[in-house]
């Protein structure tokens, strides 16, 4: 087989394989959007304050 053609070959399963992905993804994606995102930022986990830091002793 010659080099072309393999590449040509190659290049179709390839565009193929990615088309297919892209349409499962346009399905999928509407029913994913539908949930809600989570927030950026609590603040839960951040520590507090120890009492007498940053004097050091």
């Amino acid at each position: 087989m010659r080099t072309g053609v393999k590449i040509t070959a190659f290049a179709a399963a390839l565009a193929v394989t990615f088309g297919t992905a892209y349409g499962v993804g346009r399905v999928l994606d509407p029913v994913i959007a539908d949930s809600a995102p989570a927030p950026a930022h609590d603040g839960k986990h951040a520590p507090a304050p120890r009492e007498g830091a940053g004097h050091g002793h």
